[in-house]
């Protein structure tokens, strides 16, 4: 009997250190990296949807991703990277993040 892998795609998230300055005062930047390998279910929007997200503001987006309850908290803005079946990468911007009780949903 086979079993259906329902958490085909994978998710990373992008961290960014501050900057700084030095005791001599130079600036120094942050860094950034993707972090993470958060098995999800990313489903394309079939059509040009808008949604009205927890911030009240409405907005289109391309995928929405489904996760696992206990996942980490998005915020609005966050900067995301799916992985699809057959190694595509796409980023996006976070539109939207709701945790519910048996999954997560997050909107890109």
């Amino acid at each position: 009997m086979s079993v259906v892998n329902r958490k085909k795609d994978r998710l990373q998230y992008l961290v960014t250190t501050p900057g700084y300055d030095d005791e001599d005062g130079n600036y120094h930047e942050g860094e950034s990296r993707w972090d993470g390998n958060i098995p999800c279910d990313a489903v394309p929007n079939g059509k040009a949807e808008e949604r009205t997200f927890e911030d009240g503001v409405v907005r289109k987006y391309s995928y929405t991703v489904y996760l696992s309850s206990d996942c980490r908290q998005f915020e609005i803005g966050d900067r995301v990277r799916v992985t699809l079946l057959g190694g595509v990468e796409r980023e996006f911007d976070v539109k939207g993040f709701h945790r519910y009780q048996t999954l997560s949903k997050l909107w890109v």
